[in-house]
């Protein structure tokens, strides 16, 4: 008999356990936040403070990139499972470097509390890449949660300026009177001097795995063109990168000592062995 007036009490004590229980997890469900990339920005340097919105980058420059990743599930063993990808991609949508692929597999412990994970990605900068808008283009997955979020980080790149070609040329040919020197717009030496020149070669064919191979050779001419000097083995440039080189920088020198005074120019002859192409260009300098 006290069994029997007890049921009813227990039935209702029952209800209301699942009934709290039910509350706990719409509660859990609506305190939980979002899968959330936050923080995602350039630094100035590794582990440093967020670069300005406006900076802008240069060939060859390692980038420090840094995010954290918020509102991911912890499971029953306390336990964090996280994949995301990063690709950085130039103007075009063309990668620059291998996409960053990693995975955060990790078990919390209570002072892990307010934790959550921060990746770091340090690609450099192709030496020849072009001046524009570039982007980091991420993407976190929660393997528990079964969660996505995709972010874009921007970044101005500013590079050399070499107007592309569908034909072998030379671009950008300057003499200067050092290596790395201002650009002279009279090129005009003293005997004794030496003369330094730079350009770009541009328009070449590109093979697989971007492979190119080119070669320059050069003559300086006197004023009845006759040849005064020749290079006795052409320079080459060859090799595979991942990102496609859309020019080669070249610089030479040449020791004016004995020169007699006069105009002078120089023979640049050009080759592109994949693309079975040549190209010819003569610059004009005086010897005073």
């Amino acid at each position: 008999m006290r069994n029997r007036m007890f049921q009813p009490q227990q039935a209702f004590l029952h209800k209301l356990l699942l009934v709290g229980s039910c509350c706990v997890l719409v509660l859990a469900a609506q305190s939980r936040k979002p899968l959330t990339i936050v923080n995602a920005a350039l630094l100035e340097v590794e582990d440093g403070f967020a670069a300005p919105p406006d900076t802008v980058h240069l060939p060859g420059e390692t980038l420090y990139l840094a995010f954290n990743i918020q509102g991911h599930t912890v499971d029953r063993s306390s336990r964090v499972k996280i994949n995301y990808r990063i690709d950085a991609l130039d103007p075009a949508g063309i990668p620059f470097v291998e996409p960053e692929i990693g995975r955060v597999d990790t078990e919390l412990s209570e002072k892990d509390a307010k934790w959550s994970p921060r990746v770091r990605f340090s690609p450099a900068i192709p030496p020849f890449a072009d001046s524009g808008k570039y982007r980091f283009a991420l993407h976190v997955a929660d393997e528990i949660g079964k969660t996505q979020v995709s972010q874009e980080v921007f970044f101005q790149v500013r590079g050399r300026n070499v107007p592309p070609s569908t034909e072998l040329v030379v671009r950008n040919f300057d003499f200067s009177r050092q290596e790395d020197g201002d650009r002279l717009s009279q090129p005009a030496f003293r005997r004794g001097d030496v003369l330094w020149a730079s350009f770009d070669i541009t328009g070449y064919k590109i093979g697989d795995k971007n492979a190119i191979s080119v070669d320059y050779g050069l003559a300086v001419l006197n004023s009845e063109n006759k040849v005064i000097f020749e290079q006795p083995q052409p320079a080459h440039e060859q090799g595979t990168s991942f990102y496609p080189r859309r020019y080669v920088h070249a610089v030479f020198s040449l020791n004016l000592a004995g020169t007699l005074p006069g105009e002078y120019s120089i023979l640049l002859k050009v080759r592109d062995a994949l693309g079975n192409q040549t190209s010819e260009s003569s610059h004009r300098f005086t010897v005073e």
